[in-house]
């Protein structure tokens, strides 16, 4: 089993659920009915306004059993999404239609269809239009199958078992307009991290796989954090990461990530102790400038603020980190 994580964009609404004329790989006739019903309004036509609302209809449509039941469930919009799936046929749309499809099939041994034994984790904002764009590629690289498509509101929530599956996750403050939102949005990714290390990816053989194409470019930073985090977690299997510029031909990039030891980031909690500043002595300068910083000097008395990358890195291993998979 390989564990495919990856952030989503708007690219899939701004090209082919837009001008599916324009895009390469889809005939006509596709392109007219994907005009016609026009997808990438779905949401907002039951009412998704915003980034709550949004949550709302997707959590009552696409929620997986077991998570807590929506207030308000909505047959008639996976009705819908049903009634859609042979008509615009996203199980055919090219690689190409979006950075997150595209990223997917071209790294080694990559696949446009998720594999029945591989898990996927797309990212999405907390916004009508990044969840409506989630969504589709969801749909898409499940290869049309809804029931291969679960949606988690809470980066907590992940199932046990869902090999075969797609898992659209919401992460709130994933586009942060501010450090409160950027250190918000990488506690809920170490939390995601530390779920999916103790209910999926805890065997030492199974990889995971970061895809850094697709979504907002400022995202980039929280997977790459992410990304070394679960690699430095104890019991972690090969975690890798991946990148396609432009200009790219062929197979991804495969981008450089290190590997921090457990016994810092332990030492690191212990010191902080569930606060976000700290004053005294810290037995390692390691981790300095990335996971904590000097805030102030007080005469001999050094004051330590977290980064947001503290944060999240806090939260993905927890107390202590001997607890995953050691």
């Amino acid at each position: 089993m390989t564990l495919h994580i990856a952030s989503t964009g708007v690219t899939l609404l701004k090209g082919l659920l837009t001008t599916p004329h324009g895009t390469p790989g889809i005939g006509d006739a596709l392109a007219d009915e994907i005009e016609h019903t026009d997808p990438a309004r779905l949401l907002t036509r039951y009412g998704a306004i915003d980034g709550p609302s949004a949550n709302a209809l997707l959590t009552g449509c696409l929620s997986p059993h077991g998570t807590q039941p929506p207030a308000q469930p909505q047959p008639q919009l996976r009705e819908e999404i049903e009634r859609l799936l042979p008509v615009i046929d996203p199980a055919h749309w090219p690689s190409t239609v979006s950075a997150e499809l595209d990223t997917f099939t071209r790294t080694p041994a990559g696949r446009r269809i998720l594999s029945q034994d591989d898990v996927a984790v797309l990212l999405a904002t907390d916004t009508a239009e990044g969840l409506t764009a989630a969504l589709w590629n969801a749909i898409a690289l499940a290869g049309g199958q809804l029931s291969r498509v679960l949606y988690l509101p809470d980066p907590a929530q992940i199932p046990h078992t869902p090999r075969g599956r797609v898992l659209l996750v919401r992460v709130p403050d994933l586009d942060a307009r501010d450090e409160q939102g950027f250190a918000r949005a990488m506690r809920g990714l170490g939390v995601l991290g530390r779920t999916l290390a103790t209910r999926i990816a805890s065997p030492r053989d199974e990889p995971c796989r970061f895809h850094l194409s697709g979504g907002y470019k400022a995202t980039v930073p929280y997977l790459i954090g992410l990304a070394e985090g679960m690699r430095s977690l104890p019991g972690a299997g090969p975690v890798e990461a991946h990148v396609l510029h432009e200009s790219t031909q062929g197979d991804t990039i495969r981008v450089p990530l290190r590997r921090i030891h457990p016994s810092i980031v332990d030492q690191l909690i212990k010191s902080f102790n569930g606060r976000s500043l700290y004053t005294g002595r810290l037995g390692s300068d390691e981790l300095e400038g990335y996971a904590y910083d000097t805030r102030e000097h007080r005469g001999s008395t050094t004051e330590w603020r977290l980064t947001p990358f503290g944060e999240g890195l806090f939260a993905l291993f927890g107390r202590p980190a001997e607890g995953l998979g050691a």
